[in-house]
């Protein structure tokens, strides 16, 4: 009875192919930042919780996604830093905070330069959401 249920889980959850399909070439054609960063959440190896990588959020495809405490790390590249990157960002966040998501937003440059300090700031937003 148990499988079944997963089974009719699985089956009612619409899926947008569309999305799906750009969050798979996105997973892809990763930079390095992302890499890095998905190197150090993948597997539980941050703090024990299981992270998407591009994973669909309706109508966006987040970098990083923790589904269980509602997560959102973001890699921003130098796109990001522009007035139309910061602009889009913004209306991004507030959307997924909307849902009841912590957005994270990292530099890219800075997972090149400070690793242990973006793994840091990881597990802090993850201890902030836990409450501990």
């Amino acid at each position: 009875m148990r499988g079944m249920t997963a089974v009719t889980k699985r089956q009612t959850r619409k899926r947008n192919s569309e999305a799906t399909g750009f969050a798979r070439d996105q997973r892809t054609a990763a930079n390095e930042f992302a890499s890095d960063v998905w190197q150090m959440v993948r597997n539980r190896r941050c703090c024990g919780e299981k992270f998407r990588r591009e994973f669909v959020i309706e109508p966006y495809t987040v970098d990083f996604c923790c589904i269980a405490l509602k997560l959102v790390v973001e890699v921003d590249g130098e796109h990001h830093f522009t007035d139309a990157g910061r602009s889009a960002d913004r209306a991004r966040d507030h959307y997924l905070q909307r849902l009841g998501y912590k957005v994270l937003r990292i530099p890219g440059y800075e997972v090149l330069r400070e690793p242990n300090l973006v793994q840091n700031k990881i597990v802090e937003a993850i201890a902030e959401i836990r409450g501990s």
